[in-house]
């Protein structure tokens, strides 16, 4: 007995169409309705032509009335079924289209839309930037995703962090202090009293530098206090202090004037993230930060002549969230920022961000 594969045979793939079938159905929608409707016309005319000279020749008594009706039902028929069948055809791609984006809204977002052999170009390249337009929100929800986990992840690093110098420092100095009491309360010898409490003063002021160092780590006090230049410099005076690279300040006098809290903390935060990337990886001797008001927006430029990146190679290998996350701060108050560099010539971080955020402009308008 013959063994039997199991289940059914594999579909044969569909045969390739003819070259100048392929070409005639991505002919434009326009022109494939003409081309149709001059067919029917041409072909009608000619049967039509054919049909009544051989009524006239074998009725020649009857009227050209009674041929000229069914021509002409028979012409308006073929003409809709051919339209008809055009359009079917045409329309298909829209039909795909639209049963992609449906898949999308219901929330199937790795749906794509097939191309379409019998597509024209206008609809081939509406089916190739909608296909693109997924992918890049595709891209986009990855980076967000990435983005979001290196936050988490960050702020539970910085929490173990204050946990740690919290318990280590300033809960140890406290105790000490408690114990200093004790025996400042029973000791008798105001020369010893007077050692004990500089002792105390000496360790309190410490504790105090501590928790001042924790507050300054997680919201520079300058900031509010005053102002986003003055907070600049400050951070620039503390990179001084663990690096040898050059940094320069160059500051439009007005830019703190109707500056919101909210741009003020973007565009510190940006200028940090970016000095942060220029002492990591350029490998630059030089730095130059540059803050200008332009109308409405702040200007904010960050430029190294360190050794440079391949911007699109970076971003493509999913790396770079700090620079993802500087353009997802500047687009969350309306701004935006552009990253230009290249492999041998330095960086340049320009951020726009305006004065006041936009919501904050519409609620007062």
């Amino acid at each position: 007995m013959p063994d039997h594969p199991e289940g059914p045979p594999p579909a044969r793939p569909p045969r390739p169409l003819p070259g100048f079938v392929r070409a005639l159905l991505r002919v434009p929608l326009f022109y494939k309705i003409l081309i149709a409707n001059a067919a029917v016309v041409l072909v009608g005319t000619m049967f039509g032509s054919m049909l009544t000279a051989w009524f006239v020749r074998s009725y020649p008594e009857a009227s050209i009335l009674d041929v000229a009706g069914p021509l002409a039902a028979g012409g308006i028929l073929a003409t809709v079924l051919v339209n008809a069948v055009i359009l079917k055809l045409a329309l298909q791609p829209l039909d795909a289209l639209e049963r992609t984006a449906a898949r999308v809204r219901r929330g199937d977002l790795d749906a794509r839309v097939p191309l379409s052999p019998v597509a024209d170009r206008e609809l081939d390249r509406l089916t190739r930037t909608f296909n693109g337009m997924l992918d890049a929100a595709a891209v986009y929800r990855t980076r967000v995703r990435e983005v979001a986990s290196q936050a988490l992840n960050a702020a539970e690093e910085e929490r173990k962090r204050i946990s740690r110098e919290l318990h280590d420092e300033t809960a140890q100095l406290l105790a000490a202090l408690l114990i200093r009491i004790r025996v400042v309360k029973g000791a008798g010898d105001p020369q010893a009293v007077g050692a004990l409490l500089e002792d105390m003063r000496r360790e309190i002021g410490q504790a105090l530098e501590g928790v001042r160092r924790f507050a300054r780590g997680l919201r520079p006090p300058a900031l509010d206090e005053l102002g986003l230049v003055p907070a600049i410099e400050s951070h620039l005076r503390s990179l001084r202090e663990i690096s040898e690279m050059e940094l320069a300040l160059a500051a439009d006098p007005s830019v703190d004037e109707d500056l919101s809290a909210e741009a003020g903390l973007a565009v510190y935060r940006i200028v940090q993230e970016s000095l942060s990337n220029v002492l990591r990886h350029s490998g630059a001797t030089r730095a130059s930060i540059r803050l200008d008001r332009e109308g409405a927006r702040l200007v904010v430029c960050v430029e190294d002549d360190g050794r440079g990146f391949s911007v699109p190679s970076v971003t493509a290998a999913g790396r770079g969230l700090g620079l993802f996350g500087m353009g997802e701060r500047a687009a969350y108050l309306g701004g935006r920022v552009d990253v230009q560099s290249e492999p041998g010539a330095g960086t340049r971080v320009r951020a726009e961000i305006p004065i006041a955020p936009e919501s904050m402009e519409d609620d007062e308008d």
